[in-house]
């Protein structure tokens, strides 16, 4: 202020100084702590990471009006819990004190039976929100297509496309709800699946592990050198656990143009080689009861093993799961890693979830509603604190949600939650993925489970009586394949004409 004050009374000496001296005020001092309004440009993602005291927000306080904006998640756990979401939510309104944040709780329901109380259905606790005209101001989506269909969710491709962290997040992330131009939904969270690695059996053995870059060949090869399921004395070791998701996720292990369950980014491919060779592969790993746990009759396993907690009891070298359940395994005491799901010379794509969260068609504070959601998922800062919180407040589970943004700092300080897993970091930093379509594709879930194949089968009876060797592949398969397409089709169609957009845009 004295420089302001020093160059106004220049300028009253001389007019001809005023320039100089409106120049020299817009510079904003050493001790100046005011910052400008700007809910599009955050801190460069590359600088050193910051403590919460450092932790900076995009908004000044004095320029604001106070705001309360609501937020529905079905993570919250109850009311009275330590739950990690709760505590965001605290440190969000700390960050951006104008801002209220109100968690709109999801209601119990009596379950099925009668006997017991259970959470609302997830689409019928937001219609009835909808209904009564109070569709929280962010919340999650399970589907896109749902929440596009009934008008709940607002196109934010504007506020996120001029947010530079936005932008850096891989485009089949951040773009994954966008519908000819409109960006439906924000990314959340991705959670990848898997194979997590006993590292110990072996070791134990003298033996290689398998690591993030083995092919699915040389990762069966590994495991055949440590297996030992043939033993009627329960000390054996099981091999594989999980090869049930192969249909969905091996196929694009042939073919880099495939997806998720040969989901090409307009249609499935049931019909395909890569289909048919990944069912002629988990059929004949199906029967090899020497590695593949999921092979053998219970009998079978409990004579081998003595319990059929095979992993508690570090008797199992790879077990099929997703990454949201890593935080428990640093409760063993053997030495564990995740190597994602094995490619071959031809492709190499990990599997991920994605969830998403979505912005209300009806909020009156979009800007405040960006950078919350922002702030709970994508956001540096909010990133920051969800480590700081995690790892400072005992009772808090170890966090599970990777950076979504590819960023070294944000990287490292998760690991350091997990330091022993460096294949699991390898599978991060990939960003080669296949991302589950249920949330985000419409149409999906009638094409995998729910259309008619004919009026006694499903399309997802159908899967499993293939899948099982029950119905024969060649006799189906051009007929699934259109049924589920065509499912695919329509609903597609009904969402870019409800948003009034071409496939081509």
């Amino acid at each position: 202020m004295k420089k302001l004050f020093s160059f106004l009374i220049v300028g009253l000496i001389a007019l001809s100084f005023m320039a100089c001296g409106e120049t020299t005020s817009n510079l904003q001092t050493a001790d100046d702590t005011t910052t400008e309004l700007d809910t599009t440009s955050t801190q460069n993602p590359n600088t050193d990471v910051t403590t919460d005291s450092q932790t900076s927000t995009s908004i000044n306080t004095e320029q604001h009006d106070p705001v309360t904006i609501t937020y529905a998640a079905w993570n919250l756990g109850t009311v009275d819990s330590l739950n990690l979401e709760r505590l965001m939510i605290e440190a969000f309104m700390e960050a951006y004190p104008w801002i209220t944040v109100e968690i709109i709780e999801r209601p119990k329901v009596t379950d099925p039976s009668g006997t017991s109380e259970i959470d609302q259905n997830w689409n019928e606790f937001l219609g009835a929100r909808a209904a009564q005209g109070t569709l929280p101001d962010v919340y999650f989506t399970d589907s896109t297509e749902i929440t596009i269909m009934n008008n709940w969710a607002k196109d934010v491709t504007e506020i996120a496309h001029n947010d530079p962290e936005f932008m850096n997040i891989s485009e089949d992330i951040r773009e994954a709800a966008n519908y000819g131009g409109k960006l439906m939904a924000l990314p959340y969270a991705v959670y990848y699946f898997g194979y997590y690695i006993n590292k110990t059996i072996f070791d134990d053995n003298n033996a290689d592990y398998p690591v993030f870059e083995d092919t699915f060949q040389e990762f069966i090869s590994k495991i055949s050198d440590v297996a030992n399921q043939t033993v009627t004395n329960g000390t054996g070791t099981a091999g594989i656990v999980g090869i049930n998701r192969m249909l969905e996720w091996y196929p694009a292990q042939l073919n880099n143009n495939l997806g998720w369950y040969t989901y090409d980014g307009v249609e499935l491919n049931l019909d395909s080689e890569e289909f048919e060779n990944t069912l002629n592969l988990y059929q004949t790993l199906m029967q090899d009861k020497t590695i593949i746990y999921d092979a053998m009759t219970p009998e079978e396993q409990l004579a081998a093993f003595g319990t059929p907690n095979t992993w508690e009891s570090s008797q199992l070298a790879a077990y099929f799961e997703y990454t949201p359940i890593i935080g428990s395994m640093n409760n063993y005491d053997f030495e564990i890693d995740f190597i994602g799901t094995p490619g071959t010379e031809s492709s190499h794509q990990i599997p991920v979830v994605l969830d998403l969260m979505c912005v209300s068609s009806t909020t009156q504070h979009l800007e405040e509603a960006y950078e919350l959601a922002k702030w709970m998922s994508f956001g540096r800062d909010g990133y920051l604190k969800r480590i700081e919180l995690s790892t400072n407040i005992e009772g808090i589970d170890p966090l599970n949600m990777t950076p979504l943004q590819p960023d070294e700092d944000l990287l490292d300080a998760f690991f350091e939650i997990y330091p022993t897993f460096t294949e699991f970091r390898k599978v991060v930093a990939y960003g080669d993925y296949i991302i589950e379509p249920n949330k985000y594709v419409p149409g999906y879930i009638k094409a995998r489970w729910n259309e008619d194949f004919d009026a006694e089968t499903t399309v997802g009876q159908i899967f499993d009586l293939v899948a099982s060797g029950q119905m024969n592949y060649a006799d189906v398969k051009t007929s699934w394949n259109d049924i589920a397409n065509n499912a695919l089709l329509l609903a597609r169609e009904a969402v870019f004409d409800k948003l009034g957009v071409s496939e081509e845009e």
